[in-house]
């Protein structure tokens, strides 16, 4: 037997036996660069069973050329306000989302702006960042129905470049039976294989 066909073998085995990744809670966050970053969807890639409940977006920590959010048309709740601004906050929150395996939620209605000085509450409307840097502290993070909650950082890119935000776990599964005693039994074959080749070499 040569050794291209030894490698087929162990190639086929070895893809048997290799663990399927099992998707626990697992979301993905799509954010619409067209719409610079204010509106979107979450695709619920979980179990069956389990449903994503809750989002929050958020832009962080509140400092000078930070993004903040305008009051505007969204729904949810809106979080930490700007000091000094009745009309500004760093966070959207939704609650009581009933997405279940593989459903798409979509949102919008944000409006993005930036902090020119945080200690005074004053905001640039009109400025967009097409470098990334205000969104240093930006973050979105999905709720499960179990209690389990992931986040993910937005990358600092312009606010013109849409993002996919991966959130969740994965928890490798135990190989079945018969493809574990496949991979043995095709190892073995392979030792048996090249230690005759070594004895005829």
């Amino acid at each position: 037997m040569n050794r291209k066909m030894i490698a087929g073998i162990v190639a086929g085995w070895v893809g048997l036996a290799a663990p399927a990744w099992a998707a626990g809670h697992s979301a993905t966050v799509t954010l619409d660069g067209d719409w610079y970053l204010q509106a979107g969807q979450v695709v619920n890639h979980s179990a069956p069973g389990i449903l994503v409940t809750g989002l929050v977006y958020a832009m962080g920590a509140q400092e000078d050329g930070v993004a903040v959010w305008e009051d505007y048309l969204s729904d949810g709740r809106r979080e930490d306000r700007l000091p000094g601004s009745s009309t500004h906050y760093s966070s959207q929150v939704w609650t009581g989302l009933q997405l279940e395996h593989h459903a798409t939620w979509t949102f919008d209605g944000l409006d993005l702006d930036r902090i020119v000085h945080a200690a005074t509450g004053e905001v640039d409307s009109q400025n967009l960042d097409y470098g990334g840097t205000s969104l240093r502290h930006a973050y979105v993070e999905v709720h499960f129905s179990d209690g389990f909650s992931g986040r993910a950082w937005l990358e600092q890119t312009g606010w013109d470049v849409g993002q996919v935000l991966v959130i969740g776990d994965a928890v490798p599964a135990v190989p079945e039976p018969a493809s574990a005693l496949m991979l043995m039994a095709g190892l073995g074959l392979v030792a048996g294989v090249r230690y005759r080749t070594g004895r005829t070499a």
